[in-house]
């Protein structure tokens, strides 16, 4: 094996730590993903991590540095490896097939037109499931005396359950903001919403609509929301009422993403995150940052509460993090949306938690 010493872009300092260089796996339908496997020097892996990412097409580092603070580094599935594999994890990390056949289409542009594109375009949320599936397989393969573990973060949390859930060489998973919730449901929340807050703090006298006075208190903001003025105000008063404001930020669902059709139809085939974590045999670790406005910390609280009160099942772990958002990171407040690194300390204690329990 090919051994190159990791340079690590996060806080962290890593020592006597190697990557294998980027290789390639088929996967479950021979198509090849790109990955690279993080480790200790060390001649028996005991455990090992496949990291499964959130929504988009993200690359094995699931690099955030473009939704982050301007001129941030911001690669947190390499910021995870870090921490895990000071405890003795060693760690998979590949590159999601959204992100792999855009490289694919870059080299030859019909490859967008091909039979094995439109399948996926078709199955989104099948192929996303399967490929995680099968670095589940390769782990075991890899490391055949090594416990099988799986993170998921966001959408990949919710992946991480339904591997987990088929496959009982899984061991255990950990889910970075989770969300029990259809992706209808999280789309609404985080569209219609959330930015109620932009409302809110316009609406000076509390009465529900925005005149001139108000939109223009706010010189950015004011003068986005006249830009759309002509169109949200459907009653033609001159205000931009509460309803309207709303009615717009819902026309962004409405409009529809080309893939969003075919990914509710496989949503419903799946069984609920929830029901998986009812009947799980398996751990499941909640680590989730209370300032998280994508998958807001209610979803986790309310499983916590429900294990207290219902299921009272020992396999279940929760730690949330006061001040952090989606990806462990700061954020001055709730209505925060701009990533930074993953705070450090949040990382290595969910790799310390995670080392004491999986075992």
């Amino acid at each position: 094996m090919k051994k190159t010493i990791v340079l690590s872009f996060s806080t962290f300092i890593v020592s006597c730590c190697y990557a294998q260089a980027a290789s390639v796996m088929k996967s479950f339908d021979g198509y090849g993903l790109e990955y690279t496997i993080d480790y200790l020097e060390a001649k028996d892996v005991s455990r090992a991590v496949v990291l499964i990412h959130g929504s988009g097409p993200h690359d094995m580092d699931e690099d955030l540095s473009g939704v982050s603070a301007p001129g941030t580094k911001n690669l947190f599935f390499v910021d995870v490896s870090s921490a895990l594999i000071k405890k003795g994890f060693a760690v998979i990390r590949y590159n999601k097939r959204s992100y792999q056949w855009k490289l694919t289409a870059q080299k030859d542009p019909s490859f967008i037109k091909s039979a094995g594109f439109k399948k996926f375009s078709d199955n989104p949320l099948k192929y996303f499931v399967e490929d995680a599936a099968s670095f589940a397989k390769f782990a075991s393969t890899t490391f055949p005396k090594a416990k099988v573990y799986l993170i998921g973060h966001s959408e990949g949390a919710q992946i991480a359950l339904q591997v987990a859930d088929k496959n009982p060489s899984v061991s255990g998973a950990a889910l970075i903001g989770f969300t029990a919730q259809s992706l209808d449901i999280s789309m609404f929340e985080q569209t219609v919403y959330r930015p109620l807050y932009i409302f809110e703090g316009l609406d000076l006298d509390k009465n529900g609509a925005l005149d001139q006075d108000e939109l223009n208190k706010d010189a950015i903001l004011g003068k986005s929301l006249n830009g759309q003025l002509p169109s949200l105000d459907l009653n033609k008063n001159g205000l931009l009422e509460r309803s309207e404001f709303m009615a717009g930020n819902f026309t962004n669902i409405l409009l529809d993403a080309p893939s969003l059709p075919e990914y509710r139809k496989q949503e419903v085939l799946y069984k609920k995150p929830v029901a998986i974590i009812k009947d799980a045999k398996f751990d499941i670790a909640f680590f989730q940052g209370e300032l998280d406005n994508q998958a807001p910390a209610y979803n986790a609280k309310a499983v916590q509460i429900m294990n207290n009160l219902v299921w009272k099942k020992p396999n279940l772990h929760f730690h949330f993090f006061e001040g952090l958002g989606h990806a462990l990171d700061k954020r001055t407040d709730f209505q925060d949306i701009v990533y930074r690194q993953a705070d450090p300390q949040a990382l290595t204690d969910m790799a310390s938690d995670l080392d004491s329990f999986w075992k």
